[in-house]
């Protein structure tokens, strides 16, 4: 168990990150550690052109603490070298850029990050939707301290999650709230010389590659299982999507099923409704046409297909 009595005095960390996974992070260390310094990415433009600031900066702001924004990567050594930091240790999540040698040095225990997948498998930025579209049954959170390179460094502590029944949206949330009964122990158990880091099986490796907007479109000639964990993985962004007669309709929960139906076509069969593919349908749970609420099979074929 991690001490917190006045004994045990906390000791500070500095938080490398950007997205809601990093803020809930953060906020989880800061039960249990002070944060001296937050790295965040600088303040971006939404599409109306106004300037805002992402969550993590603005918790830390709102807790008074320290931050910066560097904007590449010689910028992080520039802007923490030129910091006057005092924490021994550092934390990385979802920060979005390859911190350098220099600044991993920076730290007398170096700097771990929470990494989304069962390293060494799944390195690189969307461990959650590689799993989901491989179909794997199991995934986990893996804490190592990083390296200059990619999601290379040695392993620390890790813990495993059961994945079949979660979408990527709800999957992330799970392995957030994994992260958060890990990461502060892990900290707090390198800090006291009670973690020895094992090195990863390069013979294990596995890289993801980036989705792109063009992956949710439903390709009919994929067999019906390879859909469905598309569906799953997609959830949330870029969203699964089919354009049936000029509409275009957001697939929201489905299953694969053997029922045959007509390849790129939605079927009606009573009150269930099926996308043909390559070997049988999807079974389609939850659809949302363009512009309008989600909705049930049932409801979208009296409202879309007429009875049959």
């Amino acid at each position: 168990m991690i001490s917190k009595n006045a004994n045990n005095p906390r000791v500070s960390i500095v938080f490398f990150g950007t997205g809601q996974t990093s803020l809930e992070a953060l906020q989880c260390l800061s039960e249990v550690f002070d944060i001296e310094l937050v790295v965040t990415k600088p303040p971006a433009h939404n599409s109306a052109g106004k300037m805002f600031k992402n969550a993590v900066q603005l918790w830390a702001e709102n807790n008074s603490i320290g931050v910066i924004n560097p904007s590449s990567k010689a910028d992080i050594s520039k802007l923490v070298g030129s910091t006057d930091i005092k924490s021994p240790i550092a934390v990385v999540l979802d920060f979005g850029m390859i911190i350098p040698k220099d600044v991993i040095e920076t730290f007398e225990y170096g700097i771990l990050n929470s990494h989304f997948s069962l390293l060494p498998k799944y390195r690189g930025a969307d461990p959650i939707r590689t799993a989901l579209i491989n179909g794997d049954v199991t995934t986990g959170v893996t804490i190592i301290k990083i390296t200059p390179g990619l999601d290379d460094g040695p392993i620390l502590t890790w813990a495993e999650l059961d994945c079949k029944d979660y979408n990527a949206t709800e999957l992330r949330e799970k392995l957030s709230a994994l992260n958060c009964a890990l990461l502060p122990e892990t900290v707090q158990m390198l800090l006291q010389g009670q973690l020895d880091a094992v090195e990863q099986d390069e013979a294990a490796v596995n890289y993801t590659t980036k989705t792109t907007k063009q992956d949710g479109l439903i390709d009919s000639a994929k067999p019906a299982s390879e859909l469905a964990n598309e569906v799953r993985a997609y959830a949330g962004w870029p969203k699964s999507y089919i354009v049936s007669k000029d509409n275009t309709y957001i697939i929201l929960r489905a299953l694969a099923s053997k029922q045959a139906a007509a390849r790129g076509e939605l079927q009606a069969e009573g009150k269930k409704l099926y996308f043909g593919c390559a070997d049988g349908s999807l079974q389609i749970l939850s659809i949302q046409p363009a512009g309008k609420a989600p909705m049930d099979a049932a409801s979208f074929i009296n409202g879309y297909l007429g009875s049959s």
